[in-house]
């Protein structure tokens, strides 16, 4: 029992000794919060979801042309309402020497969608057209995503 005493007291005194003269460095931060606040704002300001789109069909945001970027065909299946068709087939998919898209608009917002979350030709046609001098948006998820939600489509 004295032996284990001993020992105790060892420990302890090392604990003390070394604790106290052990500095640890200042933990990094795990992220740059004033970064991720830049990204997201960043990111609200160019990208809308299926529900900001349904505002704009309801009424509830105003200025906004929804612009539907897929082919003709697909636009007559099924689009959402009140959308216009520009479609990338007829665009050279927004790679061509076009400097105008007069059915577009220039004092409101133009919400641009595709097909599907995958699909880049929200983001070819939003960079085409925002080098036109149109404000634009792009519907994150597509028809596809729109579709899921069980929101209207008009034909």
């Amino acid at each position: 029992m004295k032996q284990s005493k001993k020992v105790a007291k060892l420990l302890s005194a090392l604990f003390l000794a070394t604790s106290s003269t052990v500095q640890c460095a200042p933990a990094e931060p795990l992220q740059n919060t004033q970064q991720a606040v830049d990204f997201f704002t960043h990111e609200l300001e160019f990208k809308t979801n299926p529900h900001g789109v349904k505002a704009v069909v309801d009424g509830k945001v105003k200025n906004v042309t929804i612009v539907d970027l897929r082919t003709a065909n697909d636009f007559a299946k099924g689009h959402i309402p009140g959308a216009i068709n520009v479609p990338w087939d007829q665009h050279k998919s927004f790679d061509g020497d076009e400097t105008s898209f007069p059915e577009l608009r220039k004092d409101g917002y133009n919400y641009v969608y595709c097909y599907e979350l995958l699909c880049n030709l929200g983001q070819k046609a939003a960079k085409k057209f925002a080098s036109l001098g149109y404000p634009i948006k792009e519907m994150v998820g597509g028809f596809d995503e729109w579709e899921k939600k069980g929101l209207p489509i008009e034909k």
